[in-house]
């Protein structure tokens, strides 16, 4: 799987994955990814977490030192618990540290979550911040899987232009997006919600690849 992956996107500018959030097993598996990946290049990460929190995570990818992620509020706050400040990401960006420090890399990490009044400025503030993050080396974006979405969507009712649509329109074939599908098991998000069927399968027609792993449980997160 992860060789034919790393064939599929070589010449790409930016790569998204749609995931679900709130699981152990998705940061684990993209550590392990990128581990392999920074053997043949260096890149850049773009996280779905709000622009707010950009200096405290820009100056951990400069010392290591993860107290900086660990006191902050993103991380430490307990009323918002969607899976994307669990400790399976903190530890995934600690791990992007790691690798800097192995290989002599600068992996930066961008913060592209904005504030948004609604669905269309979420999508679109996603979208420009990806954009303002692009450099001279392949970009990797993590997004909920609607967002990653390359075709306009209809979810519980609502029209959505996602933030991978308007991107590959600008970048179109520059632009590789994978959708990361559970067969089965538990997530959390604001409490914890079992897979049922095949979850986000009317997604998978937006996406150029269809990453599959069997079984997924909730992640954890920073006790008070």
């Amino acid at each position: 799987m992860l060789e034919e992956l790393k064939e599929k996107i070589k010449d790409k500018s930016l790569v998204i994955f749609g995931e679900i959030h709130g699981t152990k097993e998705i940061p684990e598996l993209l550590s392990r990814f990128f581990v392999e990946i920074a053997k043949d290049e260096e890149f850049n990460i773009c996280f779905e977490i709000p622009t707010e929190f950009q200096e405290k995570i820009s100056l951990f990818m400069r010392n290591g030192d993860d107290n900086l992620l660990r006191n902050s509020s993103f991380f430490s706050k307990n009323k918002f618990k969607d899976g994307r400040n669990s400790i399976e990401y903190l530890n995934l960006i600690k791990s992007l540290y790691d690798i800097n420090l192995k290989n002599k890399m600068n992996i930066e990490v961008f913060c592209i979550d904005s504030i948004a009044n609604n669905q269309k400025e979420k999508e679109e503030g996603l979208a420009e911040n990806i954009l303002k993050s692009l450099q001279n080396k392949k970009t990797f974006a993590i997004l909920g899987s609607i967002h990653a979405s390359k075709k306009p969507i209809q979810f519980k009712g609502i029209y959505i232009i996602p933030a991978g649509n308007i991107l590959f329109k600008k970048l179109n074939n520059k632009m590789f997006n994978i959708n990361i599908l559970p067969n089965k098991g538990h997530f959390f998000n604001f409490g914890i919600k079992k897979i049922v069927g095949d979850y986000n399968k009317h997604f998978n027609e937006g996406f150029d690849y269809i990453l599959k792993i069997e079984h997924i449980t909730p992640c954890s997160f920073l006790k008070d």
